[in-house]
């Protein structure tokens, strides 16, 4: 808005000129070419309505009246680049002095001065702004760009945290099944010894009976956080991830949505996936697999297929699919198996919640 302020006010100051010019015919029509001039120059944005602003100056040569609305078209004529187009009016403004009307020459030299300075303050001044909005959105987007990468790295901590976590959970479950329970099972067996040994002392019997149930209890405590231990250790997308980088039949592109499945529908994935990669890799000519894993409020899915043409990813005799349906069938889920485009297995399991419901 500022480039059709600043032609008002040089119309407004070339019309105040007309006080000192002499009346001639040739000046309304001089303001509506001017007029008509800077109008293209702002609607072509100062390129096809060049050589227009230089005939403007030519007619300024034989018609001394079309001098008054001069500045106005200089200032479309100072935003080009090539230099004689710039201060071409500097010609019809030296004509006018020495041939009819020095006091308007010198007025429309004096408002073209003016005008080229206005157009390069006012194209400065686009230029900055411009340069701020570019480094406005430079910044936001830098801004933007830092949230995203500090949420990666704390989504990669946490993950390393819980990968941690998990390790150190697997670790103990071998501690404890290692040592304490070895030790517990070998206490058990040397109070059956001393059962053997003192059968004749019905005292020291119930003594030892009572010795044995103790410790024949506190191995299935451990037996049982043992397992716990182990089953909470299992990170399935650690699991299938390994699994995909060992693979080395085809790619395999592995899509997990998923936070925390219960363990036997781990174990039952896990199972899965190894017996259709082995599949894969024995009987099918794919070229790339895909594995995915979601979970959803009512259950939670898993889908193995590849772009094979051989129809045999069940194994020999369909034992491998039989295998995988009996273990998808123990936990209440669907299993599909089928060939689209590449073979494809299709896995279903409601969550517990559903499960008790049903």
């Amino acid at each position: 808005m500022q480039r059709p302020a600043d032609k008002l006010l040089l119309v407004g100051l070339c019309l105040l000129m007309l006080y000192f010019a002499q009346a001639q015919p040739a000046v309304v029509v001089a303001l509506l070419a001017a007029v008509a001039v800077g109008s293209l120059c702002e609607y072509f944005e100062n390129r096809a309505p060049k050589y227009l602003c230089a005939a403007y100056v030519v007619l300024c040569l034989f018609m001394p009246g079309f001098t008054v609305f001069l500045p106005v078209v200089a200032y479309d004529l100072a935003g080009f680049d090539k230099f004689y187009l710039r201060f071409c009016w500097i010609v019809a403004v030296g004509a006018n002095f020495f041939a009819s009307d020095p006091p308007v020459a010198v007025a429309a030299a004096i408002l073209s001065g003016t005008a080229f300075l206005l157009q390069h303050r006012t194209a400065a001044q686009k230029k900055a702004r411009e340069e701020f909005f570019a480094l406005t959105d430079s910044a936001k987007e830098h801004s933007m760009s830092l949230e995203q990468k500090n949420r990666d790295l704390m989504e990669k901590q946490d993950y390393e945290i819980r990968l941690a976590t998990l390790k150190e959970r697997n670790r103990i479950a071998r501690e404890i099944h290692d040592n304490v329970g070895h030790l517990l099972t070998r206490s058990i067996l040397q109070l059956g010894a001393m059962q053997v040994t003192h059968s004749g002392d019905s005292g020291l019997q119930n003594e030892i009976c009572q010795i044995k149930d103790t410790m024949s209890g506190a191995m299935d405590s451990v037996r049982v956080s043992v397992h716990e231990l182990h089953e909470d250790s299992v990170d399935l997308k650690m699991q299938l991830e390994t699994m995909a980088g060992g693979f080395g039949f085809c790619p395999i592109k592995l899509r997990y949505d998923a936070t925390e499945l219960p363990a036997a529908v781990k174990y039952c994935f896990i199972a899965i996936v190894r017996e259709a990669l082995s599949n894969i890799a024995k009987h099918s000519d794919a070229t790339e697999t895909e594995i995915a894993v979601a979970q959803h409020p009512a259950f939670c899915r898993l889908t193995v297929e590849d772009n094979g043409t051989v129809r045999a990813a069940g194994g020999s005799g369909g034992i491998g699919l039989s295998n995988m349906a009996d273990r998808v069938e123990a936990l209440g889920g669907v299993f599909r198996a089928g060939y689209d485009k590449g073979f494809k297995i299709f896995i279903s399991i409601p969550n517990e919640k559903e499960k008790n419901r049903s």
